[in-house]
């Protein structure tokens, strides 16, 4: 009796360990978004501080290397991470996750010292937000218009020699290297080849909005 009480026992809690992960890790409403995105924004709170604000110069010297960065997989799979600048000088830091479902169900925020940048993946459709304003639907590398439908930015599914070619409406405003990381020369490990000097504030922004998402999607897999 004791026995099959203590079995009884043991298979409830597999039971509730097992449905409070799929709970966890399961896409959340568009009720619950809002909440999961400020837990996520309260704990880069506590280990991203002090990025160096983003700039000309700044985006000449982004690097594919990343600064305190956590990968971790099981029923879904979190990430985050700081990508910083050949001279290691935090730039943009991020939080991903990602939720269960034949199709990718995931959620990136990333953080400049001056925007915020907020992708909801769900069934394989991309939103993104800036600094809490709708923007548009991310597909394919393709950004198109919340309200025109229209293309804003791209990134080149093509390779360029070593390099994706970006483009914001009929502009290249840089290319993003599509070399991999690595530990022997970090200073040589520049993300971006061809940054205008006349690069204004709209462009930038766009820029960062796809190149993030493509190199965190990248270190995650």
């Amino acid at each position: 009796m004791i026995v099959l009480l203590i079995i009884s026992v043991l298979l409830v809690s597999l039971l509730v360990y097992m449905f409070n992960q799929w709970s966890r890790n399961r896409m959340p409403s568009k009720k619950k978004r809002g909440r999961v995105l400020w837990e996520i924004q309260e704990d880069m709170n506590t280990w991203s501080n002090d990025l160096v604000k983003m700039n000309r110069e700044e985006l000449d010297l982004f690097s594919l290397t990343q600064d305190k960065q956590v990968v971790k997989r099981g029923t879904g799979t979190t990430a985050k991470g700081t990508f910083t600048t050949i001279f290691h000088e935090p730039v943009v830091s991020y939080s991903y996750r990602r939720y269960l479902g034949k199709q990718v169900n995931e959620l990136l925020y990333a953080r400049t010292a001056e925007h915020d940048y907020v992708y909801w993946t769900e069934k394989g459709k991309t939103s993104l937000e800036i600094d809490g304003q709708p923007v548009g639907t991310i597909t394919n590398n393709t950004l198109l218009g919340a309200r025109s439908g229209k293309e804003l930015a791209r990134i080149e599914n093509t390779a360029r020699e070593n390099y994706l070619p970006v483009s914001v409406g009929n502009r290249e405003v840089g290319a993003l290297s599509t070399l991999p990381t690595t530990t022997g020369d970090p200073l040589s490990q520049r993300a971006f080849e061809f940054i205008p000097d006349d690069l204004n504030d709209k462009e930038e922004q766009l820029l960062i909005s796809l190149t993030v998402r493509e190199l965190v999607g990248r270190s995650v897999g």
